[in-house]
């Protein structure tokens, strides 16, 4: 008897499978992944139309929870902690819910992530609450979007519009302590098996941050021990005994690395460019 029941269940879950009608989603799912500073973001939600209703005071309440889309709750999730409003946000996925005002909407980041829309939301699940202003968009956008803009090296901004209204919120990646954990891993910890481009990226995140200078250039010799070949290891390291006074060593390598930049089968013009000019500084000095 308990065989026949199963049975039966398994047939009506056919049955009910096979009836069901397949067709396009109105609001379909977005689902992008976006590198922002040194951390990988990805952000799924439902895609709707205006469809010539007015969207924030009408359809979309002011003062209302938002799912921030449509059908389930839109999904946001960290490979890496950041920080959003000065918060910090460890990795992992969360629900990311609004409520819209006319000139500043609540953002809130919720750390149960599995909701339909906003059903059974709790608000001490709130894992952080912050305002930003609402401004207003001069081109009309018909469809939801939420995506990222304004990169820089430590973040960028998540920008939600639709209709007349955009917010923005910026999020903040440390990248530069990221950085300075990988050297500290990858080459100090590990300097046996570290390569020629390790060293020579360990050189020039140092040169730009301009942090331990003598440090950068021993990189720098490192890099070119190892791959002698590499005209641009020389320019850089050119540029950074000019910075140092050192103009007799940034001339010599800056010849090298012109000489070998013409030779390139390449024709890297834009070394034999940045070399000229360098020399022409050097010359200054001399």
């Amino acid at each position: 008897m308990k065989n026949i029941v199963m049975l039966l269940f398994v047939i009506l879950g056919m049955t009910t499978s096979t009836a069901q009608i397949k067709k396009a989603s109105l609001s379909p799912r977005v689902m992008i992944k976006q590198q922002v500073g040194l951390a990988n973001i990805s952000l799924n939600y439902g895609q709707p139309n205006a469809k010539g209703r007015p969207v924030f005071g009408k359809l979309i309440p002011f003062g209302k929870l938002w799912r921030t889309g449509a059908n389930s709750a839109t999904k946001i999730t960290f490979d890496q902690e950041v920080l959003i409003d000065k918060q910090l946000i460890p990795a992992g996925t969360y629900a990311l819910y609004t409520i819209p005002q006319k000139k500043e909407w609540t953002i809130i980041i919720h750390k149960n992530s599995k909701l339909w829309g906003t059903a059974g939301y709790n608000k001490t699940n709130d894992l952080l609450r912050f305002k930003v202003p609402a401004m207003p968009l001069k081109e009309y956008s018909e469809t939801l979007s939420i995506n990222f803009e304004n990169f820089h090296a430590n973040g960028g901004d998540l920008v939600i519009k639709w209709e007349k209204t955009q917010v923005r919120i910026p999020v903040f990646v440390d990248s530069d302590a990221l950085v300075f954990k990988q050297i500290e891993e990858k080459l100090m910890q590990n300097a046996k098996i570290a390569n020629a481009q390790t060293y020579f990226d360990a050189a020039m995140f140092y040169y730009e941050k301009n942090k331990d200078l003598p440090k950068a250039l021993s990189w720098f010799d490192k890099a070119i021990e190892l791959r002698p070949q590499a005209f641009w290891y020389r320019y850089y390291r050119a540029e950074l005994a000019f910075v140092l006074g050192n103009f007799t060593a940034a001339k010599q390598d800056a010849e090298l690395s012109l000489k070998a930049a013409k030779a390139n089968t390449a024709s890297d013009y834009g070394y034999i460019a940045k070399c000229n000019l360098l020399l022409a500084k050097i010359a200054d000095k001399l």
